[in-house]
């Protein structure tokens, strides 16, 4: 007998792609990056503001490899320096206006006194 009359086996049923490979480690939902957290406060207080962007970059690529500890922690860490990043920024801004203020009403109390 030879194996030439036999038709081959038809292809898989469901389309050409695969369902995505599941989480390692488990699943669940990723932790919130805070990425716009951090890039506010990197405009309010750019120090402050670099590590926040950094850790807030590293949530989603730790997550997907596994490491959700660290995910966690890089979420919690961009949280707690984008919000004090925007603290010292408005804090900044109002003592800038304040200054600004006391100096105009300072000069403009000098000048009409001459």
């Amino acid at each position: 007998m030879s194996d030439y009359g036999t038709p081959p086996p038809p292809p898989p049923a469901g389309g050409g792609y695969s369902a995505p490979p599941p989480p390692m480690g488990g699943g669940g939902t990723p932790p919130p990056n805070n990425l716009v957290l951090a890039i506010l406060g990197l405009l309010c207080c750019w120090p402050v503001g670099i590590p926040a962007v950094v850790f807030a970059a590293q949530v989603n690529g730790k997550w997907a490899s596994g490491d959700h500890a660290g995910a966690v922690d890089a979420s919690a860490k961009a949280k707690k320096f984008g919000m004090i990043a925007l603290i010292l920024g408005i804090i900044v801004t109002v003592l800038y206006v304040i200054l600004m203020m006391m100096g105009v009403v300072a000069s403009s109390s000098t000048s009409s006194s001459m």
